[in-house]
């Protein structure tokens, strides 16, 4: 149900696209703040009720500590980053997301096992890979903007190499979208269509970041899929209602926004107020996202560990 809809907004949006290419730049950016805001942050937000059940059974009550000084020391590395090596930072953020979009997305036992990672890879950055090579001249003018001033010919080398790579993963992605439509056909029943919804799901995204601006794509797929699922597995998780969930993640996401908000005021301000917000959500988001995306990925390390048997107390002498 939650794909169908995803597909449905897909469309609608490439419509408005088609239809409606002019639309003004300050209500896509301020469509995109809001959108990242409202569904995009508070799925970071409960990165500490996430981590706790996973990091507690082996750190204990220094948990706490070691999470909350490991993640921002994480997000003021990455704020730094886009200062000191905008190239490096942009290179590390785009693989980083794209691993962690496709551990996050459906497990789908397609194609040769040792390919899996690969396909899994290609398909979690589809929402790089499609804009950066239909829409290069826009992601490079949002890389620039949220790069120091002089740092263009560096950005324009990193979005070259970026092109190269993104048509092999797109190749790649495509030979695991046709696996997948060949394995729709040769099951039945419930395999099939969900198979055949997913590759729909798929084509859908991808049609829809190579017609619409990435302002309006990365936004759509970042919170009305990604993001919409990742509240939806923490939902059962905790065992709570919707309204439960979203009080609980209401503190975090507040001062999530105020550090954008002051970051953009005091250390991001540009020349308008439309650079200023696209400057202030792209590199507030990847401050915020690069320590959720190495959490999730040495979680199952934490819980391996956890469920490892403790070693039994050494008994002195023999059997009575």
């Amino acid at each position: 149900m939650h794909a169908a809809s995803v597909i449905l907004l897909c469309w609608a949006m490439i419509g408005a696209a088609c239809f409606f290419p002019s639309a003004g730049a300050g209500v896509t950016a301020g469509i995109l703040a809001m959108l990242v805001a409202v569904v995009g942050l508070p799925h970071g937000a409960a990165d500490h009720r996430f981590a706790r059940p996973r990091l507690e059974p082996v750190l204990g009550m220094a948990w706490l500590p070691v999470f909350l000084l490991g993640y921002l020391a994480v997000a003021v590395a990455v704020v730094g980053g886009w200062f000191v090596a905008p190239a490096a930072t942009i290179v590390a953020f785009f693989l980083a997301s794209a691993w962690h979009f496709g551990r996050e997305e459906p497990q789908l036992p397609v194609g040769p096992r040792c390919l899996r990672p690969a396909f899994r890879f290609a398909r979690g950055g589809l929402v790089i890979w499609t804009p950066l090579v239909f829409h290069t001249k826009e992601v490079g003018e949002i890389l620039a903007l949220a790069s120091p001033v002089g740092s263009g010919p560096e950005i324009h080398r990193v979005i070259a190499a970026l092109v190269v790579c993104s048509w092999i993963m797109l190749a790649i992605a495509a030979v695991a979208w046709v696996l997948e439509g060949l394995a729709a056909w040769a099951h039945g029943g419930l395999r099939r269509r969900m198979l055949l919804a997913d590759n729909a799901l798929v084509a859908s995204l991808v049609a829809l970041f190579t017609v619409a601006s990435p302002l309006v794509s990365f936004p759509i797929y970042f919170c009305a899929w990604h993001s919409a699922r990742g509240l939806k597995r923490l939902r059962r998780e905790f065992g709570e209602s919707w309204p439960e969930l979203a009080r609980s993640l209401a503190p975090l996401t507040a001062g999530a926004i105020a550090l954008i908000a002051v970051g953009a005021w005091w250390v991001l301000g540009g020349a308008g107020w439309t650079d200023t917000l696209i400057r202030a959500t792209f590199v507030g988001l990847s401050a915020v996202a690069m320590p959720h995306l190495l959490l999730h990925g040495i979680a199952p390390l934490f819980e391996e560990s956890a469920r490892r048997p403790t070693t039994q107390p050494l008994q002195l002498g023999g059997p009575a």
